[in-house]
């Protein structure tokens, strides 16, 4: 049986996403369907939820989760970076709220034929979207070393880089990699044991984001709701690493400096001591929410969305 997802930050999220009241609420990333449970269970039969998500398999679990509430309940696949021409057929009228929990969910990463862990014996694929072509498995065995040392530091921050694009590339020309045992293996094998469990989980990372394209279809897609939302509504955005963090963080203060919206709550919300306990993957998570004040009359440039904060790396091993 598939795993289902445990959403994180539940109640705080719903809590703040229900906070004015509305008819339409939007998950862009409905997953399993936890979050759009919740949101459905706590409003009236009047209110729908439109569930958006790339994953077909992931669709079809919360499609038997939230069966019972019918026509309330609208499921799209597709991407977030797309939102607008996703619902126009659906014809939702305002919108009041919209979700976006970031990042791969349990499903994903406790299924291994989808080659998302590190841990489990798997093809080298990391799609969201399995009707996509490009794949993990494309991007380490075709793209040059420079690309590959670029992602791994842009989208890893991983110190090791320079040396694992290196090696890789040496390596796969006597054999390619397929899975994501011959990977993690030999990364295994290039970096200092005590690393390997950080650096694992950075070049995975790095890989992921490349495959799918997630950060440039956050910037789109963050633009996109956005423009959707009615007045008063209200988005939610829980993130769970430094990258996606600073985009959201980057937009919603560009928005705000342009008076079209008041932050929720400034600060950010973290899980709790008791819900990290409870659900290790929460620990990282963080989540912000915003009060639309006005629409986008100007230009709201995407460039340099991720630059905020950005860290200095100094000394790379090589």
């Amino acid at each position: 049986m598939p795993t289902i997802h445990i959403p994180v930050l539940l109640k705080e999220t719903i809590e703040v996403l229900l906070a004015d009241g509305g008819k339409t609420y939007i998950d862009c990333t409905v997953g399993t369907g936890g979050h759009s449970l919740e949101l459905l269970s706590q409003t009236p039969q009047d209110v729908i939820v439109i569930g958006i998500d790339k994953d077909e398999q992931s669709l079809e679990v919360a499609k038997k989760r939230l069966k019972t509430f019918g026509e309330r309940v609208k499921l799209v696949r597709g991407g977030y970076e797309e939102i607008d021409e996703l619902i126009k057929p659906l014809k939702p009228g305002p919108v009041s709220g919209i979700l976006f929990d970031l990042g791969m969910s349990s499903f994903h990463l406790d299924e291994s034929d989808r080659g998302f862990s590190f841990r489990e014996d798997g093809p080298l694929d990391m799609r969201f979207d399995r009707l996509q072509d490009f794949t993990a498995e494309e991007l380490i065995d075709t793209f040059s070393q420079e690309a590959l040392l670029d992602i791994f530091k842009k989208f890893g921050e991983e110190k090791w880089s320079r040396r694992l694009s290196r090696v890789i590339v040496e390596q796969r020309k006597r054999k390619p990699f397929k899975t994501t045992v011959d990977i993690s293996d030999f990364i295994r094998r290039n970096i200092p044991r005590r690393a390997a469990h950080k650096t694992l989980a950075r070049i995975f990372q790095a890989i992921r984001i490349m495959v799918n394209n997630e950060l440039e279809n956050l910037k789109t897609g963050l633009l996109k709701a956005f423009n959707l939302l009615e007045i008063e509504g209200r988005i939610a955005v829980l993130t769970y690493h430094s990258l996606e963090d600073r985009i959201t963080k980057n937009l919603f203060r560009t928005l705000k400096k342009a008076g079209l919206l008041v932050a929720i709550n400034p600060r950010c919300a973290r899980p709790s001591k008791a819900e990290r306990m409870k659900n290790r993957r929460s620990r990282s998570a963080r989540l912000r929410v915003i009060k639309k004040l006005g629409e986008i009359t100007g230009e709201i440039t995407l460039e340099g969305m991720g630059d905020l904060e950005a860290e200095e790396k100094s000394g790379e091993n090589d």
